[in-house]
């Protein structure tokens, strides 16, 4: 087989692909259950069985990373790419983060405090909660930086060498002090920050995230021009899976890296070597799913590219529901969040099908604005 057999030198796959919209799926039901579960779940109870098994490995290297991944697969599908796009796209996500964090965080917050009068939990803790780094602030910083270096006229293996940079220079900045909690709070969005107690909101820093996002780019820019798709998925499980899967497996057992238990800050400031054993788990991801597509009736596809087409609305709706039910609906008629296991797990799959059915309506409200 030769490599124009394999890789064409014009675009061959244009519009949705059916594996990217599988994987974007899994992730959009699971990000309930996930969230659910941290919530839910004692600090201890996360360090083993299916609480682990949620937050550490469905929510860790298969859930925010393999977002990032597909929202730089995203802006080299759109057609809406160039700076002021990026910028104007970017800009919008921050204020749905703010929207997100009034309806998640703020008043929740103030209701909780108001039936219980734990101050503590509810109202000292809500700066940190509200200001902190989370994903849609990252898409935020990430969109508007994709815009400056556009603007630059930097190529996109340029940008891409960018990123890899500022991941490198994360390592040994990462997990900085400055000393002062606003200082660590606002810093926190550029580089890993956390205090003594660990406690800083810094969950995705634009330094050493922007790296997935960029290799996504460059992998869709690939992809479009990928004619032997098949070949190459079922290269990619072997050769990128089976090394994945056992480094993962001896951090778990060795108690160490992001997968050496839930110690957050390890995982949201990976080093750059974890991440690119998530951007190799989130190919194996694709390629799983492509094969499975190979099979799936169409009627079903459909229903999975539906859901695909609304992430963004369903994070948002499915933090919302379970920011509520566990910190004020539980905390309120039960005086704690806890739950076992199977509970939470019944309680995350309903509410992700909730949230996919609010988000759906959401959408389509929108288009018919």
């Amino acid at each position: 087989m030769k490599l124009e057999d394999i890789i064409s030198k014009e675009a061959v796959n244009k519009g949705r692909q059916n594996e990217l919209d599988i994987a974007k799926a899994f992730l959009i039901f699971s990000l309930a259950v996930v969230h659910t579960f941290c919530e839910c779940s004692t600090p201890e109870a996360l360090w083993k069985g299916m609480p682990y098994f949620f937050d550490s490995v469905i929510g860790g290297p298969w859930g925010a990373p393999v977002f990032m991944f597909c929202m730089g697969i995203g802006l080299a599908y759109s057609r809406h790419n160039n700076p002021s796009d990026l910028a104007k796209r970017g800009l919008k996500i921050g204020l749905m983060g703010i929207g997100l964090n009034i309806c998640r965080y703020l008043i929740p917050s103030l209701v909780g405090y108001l039936f219980t009068g734990d101050k503590e939990f509810y109202i000292d803790r809500l700066p940190d909660r509200f200001f902190g780094n989370d994903i849609l602030q990252f898409a935020c910083l990430a969109m508007l930086l994709m815009a400056l270096l556009t603007y630059l006229h930097l190529k996109p293996v340029h940008i891409w060498i960018v990123s890899f940079v500022l991941s490198i220079i994360s390592n040994f900045i990462t997990g900085r002090d400055f000393g002062n909690h606003v200082i660590n709070i606002i810093m926190g969005h550029l580089i890993g920050t956390e205090d003594a107690r660990y406690t800083v909101f810094s969950d995705f820093p634009l330094i050493i995230w922007f790296f997935m996002y960029t290799t996504g780019y460059m992998f869709a820019l690939l992809l479009k021009r990928i004619k032997a798709k098949k070949l190459i998925y079922g290269l990619i499980i072997p050769i990128l899976g089976i090394p994945v899967i056992l480094i993962f497996r001896y951090q778990y057992y060795n108690g160490i890296g992001m997968m050496g238990g839930p110690r957050d800050n390890v995982f949201y400031h990976m080093r750059t070597y974890e991440m690119l054993l998530c951007i190799m788990a989130a190919l194996v991801m694709f390629a799983v799913s492509y094969f499975i597509g190979l099979v799936l009736p169409d009627k079903i596809m459909q229903v999975i590219t539906n859901i695909s087409k609304n992430i963004t609305e369903v994070y948002v709706v499915q933090w919302t529901i379970v920011w509520w039910f566990a910190n004020v609906f539980l905390m309120i008629i039960r005086k704690s969040k806890y739950m076992e296991s199977v509970p939470t797990l019944i309680a995350g799959i309903i509410i992700s099908i909730i949230s996919i059915i609010i988000a759906d309506l959401w959408k389509k409200s929108k288009a018919v604005k």
